[in-house]
């Protein structure tokens, strides 16, 4: 049996966890938790620093641009 995710906001259940990611940034986008679970699944991966560490989007994205051409 695999290991579903569960939405925290509905009960709703996804086999993979992208998912369930997409789940909550269609159906659950207004609400400040979800921000609050997607950042710190970003911060967790390492992907993109939260907003509150005071990093400019357009610098991350050019940050992230220059990695996967280098």
């Amino acid at each position: 049996m695999t290991d579903q995710q569960r939405c925290p906001l509905c009960p709703n259940r996804y086999d993979q966890r992208t998912d369930l990611r997409v789940h909550l940034e269609v159906e659950h986008r207004k609400s400040e938790i979800v921000s609050w679970l997607l950042d710190r699944e970003s911060q967790e991966a390492g992907k993109v620093p939260s907003r509150e560490g005071g990093a400019d989007e357009s610098a991350v994205l050019e940050r992230d641009r220059a990695a996967t051409s280098a």
